[in-house]
């Protein structure tokens, strides 16, 4: 998995990445969608060297340096991809970067509801559960608060930004052929993270809480790629 993952990742990227001179032009949007591709790409990187390399199961500090990894790079992920998601909301309500970011108030709502993942990620952090079993096995997680915390927000603010790509698609006035192409395929984009966010953290829920620290960081893995993917069609 995670090969493959570190392969898809590397072609997103070298799609990506824009040539010199393109540098100085490049947008906020496909900046979040680079940063997203990087971020993957390390958290996948590092998961397979902790899982592969050094093994979790070694000692406490490697098991507890798993869920750090899962946290830190998940949460990057999810906040870079939420950022692109209200770039796009925010050319689509304004008609395409009409009004400056700091005037437009459907901005600044998205960016308003977006801090409350500040909330979410210290809970995340302080709510982290990892320990050696007596058989070796390292087993890392998040406790119910933080678990059940991280649920309801991301489903809000998925279901937040998929309204508001929504809303443009269905009420009267005309929207140019580019915008609503925008609308649709961020749209699609926005519904795939949360269909498979949503199964990750059910999971975790479902299994208390706690996983092997591999099927953990495995799982997270799928989800960050499958999330990488949408944003870089």
């Amino acid at each position: 998995m995670r090969r493959t993952g570190v392969s898809v990742l590397s072609f997103c990227l070298s799609r990506r990445v824009p040539r010199w001179r393109q540098w100085k032009h490049l947008t906020w949007g496909r900046t979040c969608v680079l940063l997203v591709l990087l971020d993957s790409w390390l958290f996948v990187f590092f998961s397979g060297l902790l899982s592969s390399g050094i093994g979790f199961s070694t000692s406490y500090t490697t098991c507890s340096l798993a869920i750090y990894t899962c946290i830190s790079f998940y949460a990057i992920s999810k906040i870079l991809i939420y950022a692109f998601l209200s770039e796009k909301v925010y050319i689509v309500w304004t008609g395409g970067n009409q009004t400056s970011r700091l005037k437009a108030k459907v901005y600044l709502l998205c960016a308003f509801v977006l801090l409350g993942y500040v909330v979410v990620g210290i809970l995340t952090v302080v709510g982290r559960d990892s320990a050696v079993r007596r058989d070796g096995v390292c087993v890392i997680g998040l406790k119910a608060y933080a678990t059940i915390s991280l649920i309801v927000y991301d489903m809000c603010l998925n279901i937040f930004l998929t309204a508001m790509f929504l809303w443009p698609l269905w009420i009267s006035h005309p929207m140019s052929p580019r915008l609503r192409s925008i609308a649709k395929r961020t749209l699609y984009g926005a519904s795939t993270s949360l269909i498979t966010s949503m199964i990750n953290i059910a999971i975790l829920f479902l299994l208390g809480g706690n996983e092997l620290g591999w099927i953990c960081l495995s799982s997270c893995v799928a989800d960050v790629t499958i999330n990488s993917l949408a944003l870089f069609w």
